[in-house]
Formats: structure tokens, C-alpha cells, sequence
């Protein structure tokens, strides 16, 4: 008989469009059903209640409250009806529940959380950047505080949990260093989805989160440089929330904006890009899904050493710029000639990547272990 799992999960997080949170969910969900894991999924609402609302006003905390109160309920009858051989906790903040699992579960079901990335790592980027960048989010009581209180709830809850499946070496090494018991870190998996590819010259594109700090970040340094250099020829396209894509075009004559596409409209406007430009210059939590949907398109692509964390590939690989203005000496270097050379070597990467069948051995064997 296969194994069973429990997949708690905001419910949310387990729609089949939507962002980086829900792409990096299925591809779990992918991965443990490849690695021969029956799932039972067990979708939450967070917790709504005025209560709640009125006490994130003075603590900003993700661990204040997570789940919606029946949950625990919701879980007692679900371990009541099955017998599950591991429970997995869909984002580390869930650790959260490890405490309670343990005083529900047989001796032998294990919990596992599988983390998106640390929450402490882009909030301390957050602290260091939202008085220079238009960046939403609360910092309360104080960032001294709200720092302290996530790490110490990290620690805690991590005492309660017999592993952790990380998305990068970074966030795995934080995860030991918080004294999970047992850790290991799965590469992403690239789709080949390729776009008929018909670049207009000097157009280069980002799509990503812009109120994510090393995202606006970075897109801001290499504007930057972009404007200081008096770069001619070249524009870049910015698809994501007006508000800040807006900012950014006030501010740097580089910017065009497009705003928020679907997914369709998304497609067809990268297939006009001449790269796929993913400046990160810090190292943030977790791994970037967005790299995953560049590489899936197979047209050429300038990122970071950070920027790629979480992704391997055995051959080629995107064009790589670990300062600002390198990056845009590599953007500059984009002719016809040289994107389609790039765009090659990205293909050769998407060939080599990890497939959901060898990251499933990979878990596979995690699980197995002692």
C-alpha cells in the first residue's frame, strides 16, 4: 500500500492559477504524489475574526493567529478517520501546529513542513529598504521586536516537526540553523513551455512582484545604472502592480509600463522581449517561480547568482551578473546575435533541469529516512 500524507494547507495557496505561493504548493503536491504519497488535502482559512484583525494592528507577526480556529478540530477528525504516515505542513509558519499534532498523531506519523523560504529573511530586507523604496507591510510593534519575536516562534516551533523540505541551500542551512531536526532542500522543476519567439531590439521585460523588496530592488539598481550611464536604445517593460511599476517610470525614462496580464497576454507580450531580466542583488527567502516561468519560455534570460538559488541545471544556463552594472553591460551585449546564442544556452538548461520524477527520489528517500 502507498504511504498516506495529510496536506494542510491555506486554501488559497491550493488554486490552480495565482502566484509564486501556489505554483511552489502544486509542485509539492507534484512531487509527494510522484514519490508515492497518497495525499488527503486539508485547506484552512486564515483567521478573520475582528479579534484577530485589531491585534495585528500592534503585532505583525505571521505566527499571531495563522489558522482559523476550527482547525484543530478539523484535523482531530481527519487523523480520527485515517491513519496518515506523515502530515505536511504547506508553509513553515504551520510549524505552528506542531505542538498540537504531536498530542493527536500516532508515535510513528511524522510531520514534515514544507517551507517556501523563511519569513525573518525578507522581512529584515523589508526593514532595510521601505524608506527608499514604496514598499507596503507593518513593522509592529517595532522591528527590533517583530524580528525577535518570529525567530524565537521559528526556533520554538521547529523543536515539534521531524523534518523540513526547503526550496533552496540558503533557506535549508537557516533551517539546521534553527535546529530542525532534519533538513533537505529540492531544485526547482522547469516545464518546457516555449514561446514563438520574435524579439523587438532594445526590448527587455521583468515580471515579478514589485512590493517584494529585493525584487524592486534590484529593478531599481540596474535602472539606475541604466540612467547614469545615459543608456540609449533600451527599454524595459514592467509587468506587475501599477502603483509601484508607475513609481518606477516617474522616476527612470528606461521604464514602459504594461501593468498586471493574464496569462495569455503575458506570453504574448515576453515573446516581444529580447531578455528576460531577473536583477537580484541580495539573497531572499526560498526560490524565485518567476525564473521558473523565464526559463519554461526558453527565450534568454539575465539574472544573478541570487537570483537562480533553488535552480540547477547540468548544461548552459541564463546570462549571470552579480553587480548592477555588469548586468547592464550583459543587457548591452544583447544583439541579435548574442540573444539567440543566450537563448540556446537557456534552452540547453530547461533540457538538463531536474524533473518532478528524479526531485520525487530525492523526497522519497527523505522520507525514508531514520
Amino acid at each position: 500500500m502507498p504511504a498516506t500524507g495529510l496536506f494542510i494547507s491555506q486554501s488559497d495557496f491550493l488554486a490552480g492559477t495565482g502566484g509564486g505561493v501556489q505554483i511552489c504548493t502544486r509542485e509539492f503536491m507534484e512531487v509527494l504524489e510522484a514519490a508515492g504519497i497518497d495525499l488527503t488535502p486539508l485547506p484552512f482559512e486564515p483567521d478573520r475574526r475582528l479579534a484577530t484583525r485589531l491585534l495585528r494592528r500592534i503585532n505583525s507577526s505571521p505566527f499571531l493567529r495563522p489558522f482559523e480556529p476550527d482547525l484543530l478540530r478539523r484535523i482531530e477528525v481527519a487523523v480520527r478517520k485515517a491513519r496518515f504516515d506523515f502530515v505536511f505542513l504547506n508553509q513553515e509558519v504551520l510549524a505552528s501546529l506542531g505542538p498540537f499534532l504531536r498530542s493527536v498523531l500516532p508515535a510513528n506519523c511524522r510531520i514534515v513542513v514544507l517551507s517556501h523560504g523563511l519569513e525573518p529573511v525578507d522581512l529584515l530586507h523589508f526593514i532595510r529598504l521601505r524608506r527608499r523604496l514604496p514598499l507596503s507591510g507593518r513593522v509592529r510593534p517595532g522591528a527590533s521586536v517583530l524580528v525577535g519575536r518570529i525567530l524565537l516562534a521559528e526556533q520554538r516551533f521547529r523543536q515539534s516537526v521531524d523534518g523540513v523540505c526547503a526550496i533552496s541551500p540558503f533557506d535549508a542551512d537557516l533551517e539546521r540553523w534553527l535546529g530542525a531536526p532534519r533538513v533537505i532542500w529540492l531544485p526547482r522543476v522547469v516545464t518546457s513551455r516555449p514561446l514563438h519567439w520574435q524579439p523587438v531590439p532594445g526590448r527587455l521585460g521583468f515580471v515579478g512582484t514589485l512590493d517584494h523588496a529585493p525584487n524592486l530592488e534590484g529593478l531599481a539598481a540596474i535602472l539606475e545604472v541604466m540612467t547614469r550611464q545615459q543608456v540609449s536604445g533600451v527599454k524595459v517593460r514592467v509587468v506587475g502592480a501599477r502603483r509601484i511599476a508607475d513609481w518606477l517610470a516617474a522616476r527612470y525614462a528606461h521604464v514602459e509600463v504594461v501593468g498586471a496580464l493574464d496569462d495569455a497576454a503575458l506570453a504574448a507580450e515576453a515573446a516581444t522581449w529580447t531578455a528576460f531580466l531577473h536583477p537580484i542583488f541580495c539573497l531572499p527567502r526560498g526560490a524565485s517561480t518567476k525564473l521558473a516561468q523565464g526559463l519554461s519560455w526558453e527565450i534568454p534570460i539575465v539574472t544573478t547568482a541570487f537570483g537562480r538559488r533553488g535552480y540547477v541545471w547540468g548544461e548552459g544556463g541564463p546570462l549571470e551578473a552579480d553587480t548592477p552594472e555588469a548586468f547592464v553591460i550583459a543587457c548591452r551585449s544583447l544583439d541579435p546575435t548574442a540573444a539567440e546564442r543566450l537563448r540556446r544556452e537557456v534552452q540547453r538548461a530547461v533540457a538538463s533541469s531536474p524533473t518532478v520524477a528524479s526531485v520525487a527520489a530525492q523526497m522519497r528517500s527523505f522520507l525514508a529516512g531514520p
